[in-house]
């Protein structure tokens, strides 16, 4: 099962909850490993708000059998660099510093560093004219300077 089915599959648990998936990562090592981020629209995510939904997460995935066969699940929240890919992202984050990074070179590099503009019929636009077909890029990240880091942490 890869990240996006495992995300499909467990949207429905987040409705009219207040929490939103932000991302899902699934890889191997001895065991299955899933890492799925979280956030919530009122506040900032809590430990319990993490343990509450590896809970609800676990079992409706063992009820269910989802995965067949051990596995570890992570929770967390999405962090101050967090990944932009849905289109309520762009919305929100709209005029936002992000780092941005394609899969292959445009114009010689890989890496860019804009504000968000809007995404539209799959493509990201970015200030100073800057515009990717979703599927050339490999992430879009929030890239916080350093005061609104430090605000962050002294809360």
């Amino acid at each position: 099962m890869n990240a996006l089915e495992l995300e499909n599959i467990l949207t429905p648990l987040f409705e009219n909850s207040g929490f939103d998936i932000v991302d899902v990562k699934v890889f191997r090592a001895k065991t299955l490993n899933i890492q799925i981020f979280i956030d919530k629209e009122n506040g900032a995510i809590t430990i319990k708000d993490c343990e509450n939904w590896t809970d609800k997460i676990a079992s409706y995935i063992d009820m269910n059998s989802i995965i067949a066969g051990e596995y570890i699940i992570e929770i967390s929240s999405p962090g101050i660099d967090r990944i932009i890919k849905k289109p309520k992202d762009f919305i929100r984050f709209k005029g936002k510093d992000v780092k941005i990074t394609l899969k292959k070179p445009f114009d010689g590099a890989r890496v860019y560093y804009s504000k968000i503009v809007e995404l539209k019929d799959n493509k990201a636009r970015f200030e100073d004219g800057l515009e990717f077909d979703m599927d050339d890029v490999q992430e879009i990240r929030l890239n916080p300077d350093d005061n609104e880091i430090f605000k962050t942490n002294k809360k």
